[in-house]
Parts: structure tokens; C-alpha cells; sequence
């Protein structure tokens, strides 16, 4: 058994993750649809050209002939990818009743595990007034409720109601679709290093706002 194929597909993946190793080459290649007569398709030009430099498939993706760094380029597409998601999430919003940042509240009293309103409002980025106002009218529609903390007898613990767990396991169901195809042009390897990387810039910038709240 001819091993060409193999290496032909090692130089394709080492083209497009230069900083990849044997076991992640593993993981890849499975990704990779069977090819007539065992060979690897090759890298095209174009391929190559954007695995070395990006800038410029980035800025055609973008509609714009501005000469933009890596950072301007990566700012302005996570930019545009959020406001595709929002467009797209709009609707189902909509449809349960809610705006969006008292949707996004829902959200993230369930994932905090019964935050309090500073917490709630650090993570959502919203002034203390806002959230208070939101929650007050969540609250008062039946879908948050306020405990007292145990820890702390002047502040309060938020928590979905079993009328809110209900709306927002309703519109988890509306954004499957969503959230199943966001990746799908991307390799699982792809997948888990954006993850990785996005996590990275996230721990990065909160830590940046957190400091700068704080002072």
C-alpha cells in the first residue's frame, strides 16, 4: 500500500495549520471525504494563498479595499458573524414575547446558577439601573424570582421561574437550527481550535472590563 497519499494529505493539513501535530493530522484526516484511488485532493493555489496570508480573503469577505490588520479584520468579522446571529435570532425572540436583552437576561440568570444583580449585569454589560428595571418587569411577568442571599441579607439571588425555565427551553428549541449550522463549514479539528481561541480573546477583554469597572 502506497503511503504517497498519505503524505500528500500531510502536506495539504500542514498548509492550512502550520502549528499542528500528528495527533491532531489523526483527527483531521477522518474529517476528510474519500478520494478516487485512495489520493488526497490537492491544494489549489487560492488555498494556499489564504492558509499564508488571510488579509486579503478577509477583507473581499468583507466588501472593503481598506487596508486592515489582523486585529481590524478579526474585530470586524466577529462583528458581522453577531450581527448575522442577532438578525437571524430576532424572530424567535420576537415570538416569545420579550426583547432581546430580557431574553439575553433569561439566558444568563440560567447560566450564572442564581447570580446576583451586580453579577448579572457585569456579565450582560448593561448599567445597574437597566438591569434592575429588566429584572423588575421580568419578575413582574412571572418569569424570574428574587431570593433572599443567604450570604448577604441586603442583596437578592435571581432564578428562573418554572414559567421562565418554560419560555426559555421553548426558545432554546427555536435557536437549534441556529446554533447546529454556525460551524458547519469547519472542520471538528477547526471547530475546537476556534473554541479555544475565542476563549482565549474572551479571558483576555473580560479581565480588561472587569479591571476597568472596578476602578
Amino acid at each position: 500500500m502506497s503511503i504517497i497519499p498519505l503524505i500528500s494529505s500531510w502536506e495539504q493539513y500542514i498548509l492550512t495549520h502550520p502549528a499542528g501535530d500528528l495527533r491532531e493530522f489523526g483527527r483531521w484526516i477522518q474529517t476528510q471525504p474519500a478520494q478516487p484511488s485512495g489520493l488526497s485532493p490537492q491544494p489549489t493555489d487560492q488555498s494556499i494563498a489564504h492558509a499564508t496570508d488571510p488579509l486579503p480573503h478577509a477583507r473581499h469577505s468583507l466588501a472593503t479595499s481598506a487596508d486592515l490588520n489582523a486585529s481590524a479584520a478579526c474585530a470586524l468579522l466577529i462583528n458581522r458573524l453577531n450581527a448575522i446571529n442577532h438578525h437571524r435570532s430576532k424572530p424567535i425572540i420576537r415570538k416569545l414575547g420579550l426583547k432581546d436583552v430580557e431574553f439575553g437576561v433569561l439566558v444568563q440568570v440560567h447560566l450564572l446558577d442564581k447570580p446576583n444583580k451586580k453579577e448579572l449585569c457585569s456579565r450582560l454589560l448593561i448599567e445597574k439601573s437597566t438591569g434592575v428595571e429588566i429584572t423588575r418587569r421580568l419578575a413582574k411577568r412571572g418569569y424570574l424570582r428574587e431570593t433572599v442571599d443567604p450570604n448577604d441579607r441586603r442583596s437578592a439571588r435571581l432564578s428562573l421561574t418554572e414559567k421562565g425555565l418554560h419560555l426559555l427551553k421553548e426558545g432554546s428549541a427555536g435557536f437549534k437550527s441556529i446554533h447546529t449550522n454556525f460551524l458547519v463549514p469547519l472542520a471538528t479539528d477547526e471547530q475546537q481550535q476556534l473554541v479555544a481561541m475565542l476563549t482565549r480573546l474572551h479571558e483576555y477583554h473580560s479581565s480588561r472590563v472587569n479591571a476597568t469597572t472596578e476602578e
